[in-house]
């Protein structure tokens, strides 16, 4: 599978419940229905919620906030069968490139120390580690915070 048969949408009501599933597959502590929720109905002009979608089926997802010149990416998630398509590549791609039409000039995440197959995707778009934080996903479960210049070529 290639990603040529993706598209990058604002996620909508109707993708709630898949968003939910996936969430809910790849998260020990997932995000809440009223979190999505929240984003979609009372959506605020630095908070962005996209999903991939493959002919009509979402494929993953991505939340990110752009306020000034920094962005962080929240939330970033494909469900285990649709994993090493290119599909987590071609979300935040396709994020960084929103992003820096929003003129943001860095942006940060978190990414579980343990999640090594993220933290090579990140590495492979240019995010370093600049920070760790302690039992942010709980007691033990640490996170590094990730930077990134946006540059004019995101990936």
């Amino acid at each position: 599978m290639t990603t040529q048969n993706l598209t990058f949408e604002p996620m909508r009501l109707c993708d709630l419940q898949k968003v939910l599933e996936i969430e809910n597959e790849c998260f020990d502590n997932p995000w809440s229905e009223t979190d999505f929720t929240l984003s979609l109905k009372q959506p605020k002009s630095y908070e962005h919620v996209y999903v991939a979608r493959r002919e009509n089926t979402v494929v993953g997802y991505i939340v990110f906030t752009v306020l000034h010149e920094e962005a962080q990416v929240l939330n970033l998630a494909v469900p285990a069968a649709y994993r090493r398509q290119g599909i987590g590549r071609y979300l935040l791609a396709s994020a960084l490139e929103t992003i820096q039409a929003y003129d943001g000039h860095e942006v940060f995440l978190e990414v579980a120390v343990n999640n090594l197959p993220a933290q090579y995707l990140y590495r492979q778009f240019g995010f370093r580690i600049c920070g760790i934080r302690k039992n942010y996903y709980g007691r033990y479960k640490d996170a590094y915070v990730l930077r990134k210049g946006v540059e004019t070529d995101a990936t």
